[in-house]
């Protein structure tokens, strides 16, 4: 009974670890991960909540200052000793005051001052620099807005990038093992064949050299599974020794045959590149702005006050003991030493340096456009011709272990196909990988790529 009951125990520990194991995740499932944990995405979205705020800022300068405020002081004033010239009646002969030097003494005294006041700004024309400020932050909003746009699908890519690049080293890995898989079926043949006087003591060192050599590069691929794994979970926002597992999925779109459709796609949908048109916006209001300082300034001003020595009074008897000042106040800068002229040199040197820049961005984007679409149909192909290279490749590697096996062939000729083989099935991983890569950063540069990971 109590091994029974052990072996049930062992049986049920074995069904809910099973089923505690986490099923893999989907493509799907890690974007939407990253799109929650991503560093980068969660500190542009701060800045993008920042460029909100500049937004209700930039109100304030058609909005009014109002402010209140109140002071309570004391002076003091000690004794004084001075010497002063007093009257002392008038010249008979000249008829001028007589005046005569004193000693003079004041005794010290302590005033109180309390007092309480209310004050209204408002600005009513400042050369249009308060409308330009209101638009130069609703630009930058909308520039910071494109700007996580891209940041979001970057990540996207990213984390395609990485997934893919994960498969396709796990699907390199697995071929490798196959490598050493066959090179260790081939060792076993040649000691048996050695054994029975068919082939000579050296194929058997051969054998175990190329098993030697097929088992390095199966560790090497190992490693390179690990650094996939980690620039995967660094994407995701994990640690990079978290443990995670994904499910093997690809899919290929068939050839393009549109690339200068793709180009005005990515011309108008591209993030980075509306962020850039965006900029330029931006740089003319700078412009705008600048000329604001040679035109005159108009404000009104209103100022309450209450005052008196006595704090009571102060907050009472409102209808005495308060003064009341209100008016325009215009002002025109003249000359400031070139520094306004300068100013608008130089903001119209950054908008030329802006679309300067924005025209360069387009010609490379354009540019990136077609030369993905390149790669993207160069790897179709070679997936196609590889595809039919390893059905020859397995057929060649079948051929030659029959010959050897016979004594018609040589153990070279064995590992030559056996190599072949092997290149062949690592070539059109690479290739299926790398296509359903450069297919990601397609949709990326023609601003898609986030169409079928959105949230609703």
């Amino acid at each position: 009974m109590r091994r029974k009951f052990l072996g049930f125990g062992f049986i049920l520990m074995m069904c809910v670890s099973i089923f505690a194991q986490e099923p893999p995740l989907t493509l799907e499932q890690c974007i939407q991960i990253a799109l929650q944990n991503n560093a980068t995405i969660l500190t542009n979205q701060n800045f993008n909540r920042s460029a909100e705020s500049d937004v209700t800022e930039s109100y304030s300068g058609i909005l009014p200052n109002a402010s209140i405020s109140a002071r309570i002081s004391r002076f003091e004033v000690g004794p004084v000793e001075d010497i002063i010239d007093f009257p002392v009646g008038v010249d008979s002969v000249t008829g001028l005051p007589k005046y005569e030097s004193r000693k003079y003494i004041q005794e010290g005294f302590t005033r109180n001052s309390n007092s309480l006041s209310f004050q209204v700004f408002q600005n009513i024309f400042d050369g249009g620099e308060w409308w330009q400020a209101i638009s130069y932050a609703n630009s930058q909003k909308r520039a910071s807005d494109l700007n996580l746009q891209s940041v979001i699908e970057n990540t996207v890519f990213t984390v395609q990038e990485r997934f893919f690049d994960l498969l396709k080293q796990q699907k390199l890995l697995e071929v490798n093992e196959q490598a050493v898989g066959r090179s260790r079926d081939q060792l076993e043949k040649t000691e048996k064949m050695y054994e029975l006087g068919a082939v000579a003591k050296v194929d058997v060192f051969r054998s175990r050299v190329n098993l030697g050599n097929d088992r390095t590069q199966m560790l090497l691929q190992k490693n390179a599974v690990i650094t996939a794994k980690n620039n995967l979970n660094l994407a995701l926002g994990f640690s990079p020794e978290t443990s995670v597992k994904i499910r093997p999925e690809l899919s290929l779109q068939p050839a393009i045959n549109n690339p200068e459709e793709l180009v005005q796609t990515a011309l108008a949908n591209n993030p980075a590149l509306l962020e850039a048109e965006e900029q330029i916006n931006s740089s003319d209001i700078i412009i705008s702005r600048s000329y604001a300082v040679l035109y005159p300034n108009l404000s009104a001003f209103f100022n309450y006050q209450r005052q008196n020595e006595d704090l009571s009074l102060v907050y009472s008897k409102y209808d005495q003991n308060w003064n009341i000042s209100y008016g325009l106040t215009m002002s025109v800068n003249l000359f400031n030493g070139f520094r306004d002229m300068v100013n608008i040199q130089k903001s119209k040197l950054n908008e030329r340096n802006t679309m300067i820049s924005y025209e360069q961005t387009k010609r490379e984007l354009s540019a990136s456009v077609l030369q993905l679409v390149d790669n993207y149909n160069s790897y179709l192909e070679i997936i196609e011709i590889n595809e039919e290279n390893l059905e020859a490749a397995k057929e060649e590697f079948r051929l030659a272990e029959e010959r050897y096996r016979i004594g018609s062939g040589t153990q070279l000729e064995v590992r030559e196909a056996q190599v072949n083989l092997t290149r062949a099935e690592q070539t059109l991983v690479a290739a299926q990988y790398n296509a359903r890569i450069t297919q990601s950063q397609l949709e990326q540069f023609l601003g898609n790529i986030l169409k079928s990971y959105e949230e609703d």
